[in-house]
């Protein structure tokens, strides 16, 4: 069995990697394509077909929740306009000082964005406006 570390810093570089690869913007579009496709799949794979169709707002706020529960982050909550993530798995893995440039957290995006759809068949958007490592605060648009 693969070490979860392990297995991080793997798809940390890999993100770095397609960054090389593709430039900046394409290997973020890539990676958090790559989260929305993951977030419904692995919600799927979890609980099967979601009973109910939710507002967007109470989907954020499970999705925020089912994605702490699963280990993204020791805390990931809605406020306002905003998703604030704290003690997140991905900051600490990535290599250098330029965290917002990593493409690593669109995928933590993207799998928010694709958990909502999921739940709500209602799509939202998340940039990030700030991050540091072990927070990541995303404006929902």
């Amino acid at each position: 069995m693969v070490d979860p570390d392990i297995l991080l810093l793997a798809i940390v570089n890999m993100a770095e990697g397609v960054k090389t690869l593709i430039g900046d913007k394409g290997a973020k579009a890539v990676m958090r394509d790559a989260g929305r496709q993951a977030g419904p799949r692995l919600l799927e794979s979890l609980i099967g077909h979601f009973p109910e169709v939710l507002s967007k707002d109470e989907a954020i706020r499970r999705a925020c929740a089912i994605l702490e529960d699963l280990g993204f982050a020791k805390s990931i909550q809605k406020q306002e306009d905003k998703i604030v993530v704290n003690e997140d798995i991905f900051t600490d893995a990535i290599v250098g000082n330029d965290l917002i440039g990593s493409p690593v957290i669109y995928f933590l995006a993207g799998l928010i964005e694709g958990f909502v759809s999921f739940m709500s068949n209602e799509k939202i958007s998340l940039t990030p406006e700030t991050v540091q490592r072990g927070s990541i605060v995303y404006r929902i648009g």
